[in-house]
């Protein structure tokens, strides 16, 4: 009872590499760690720029939203002052544009006075002067001349 058994020996696996194919597997092996270490590297930078655009975005949104309330102010002390309202009057005026502001001011020049509208009130400082009495200093040299 015997058996032929014949024993095959399969090589699993790569066959042996040469020197030459050793040192491929080294350098590509050592490119691939560059290659990853390169890609972490990046990766970081992205997010400190990921970080920076945030930060850039809420300064454009703050400085966009100043220079709308900006230009809306000056725009209510122009139609303010083309009115002709005082400066107690022009900062209440309200709209959302030029028409709804000159809508508004309109409406509040029916409570300002027509006085307030003239020209300034004269000012008794400035201008010609009654000579009508004298000093007291000249009243005391009329009354005594040989002094």
């Amino acid at each position: 009872m015997s058996e032929d058994t014949t024993t095959t020996t399969e090589t699993q696996g790569d066959p042996e590499l040469g020197e030459a194919g050793k040192r491929a597997i080294a350098a590509e092996r050592t490119r691939a760690d560059a290659a990853e270490r390169r890609v972490r590297e990046l990766e970081a930078s992205i997010g400190g720029f990921e970080s920076q655009i945030a930060d850039l975005t809420g300064e454009r949104d703050a400085l966009t939203n100043d220079l709308g309330a900006k230009d809306a102010t000056i725009t209510r002390l122009n139609v303010g002052i083309d009115k002709g309202l005082p400066k107690s009057l022009i900062a209440r005026l309200q709209g959302d544009d030029e028409d709804a502001l000159l809508a508004d001011a309109d409406s509040l020049l029916e409570f300002v006075p027509a006085d307030a509208k003239s020209s300034p009130r004269p000012d008794p400082s400035q201008g010609a002067k009654e000579t009508g009495t004298p000093s007291t200093a000249q009243q005391f040299a009329d009354a005594f001349p040989d002094l």
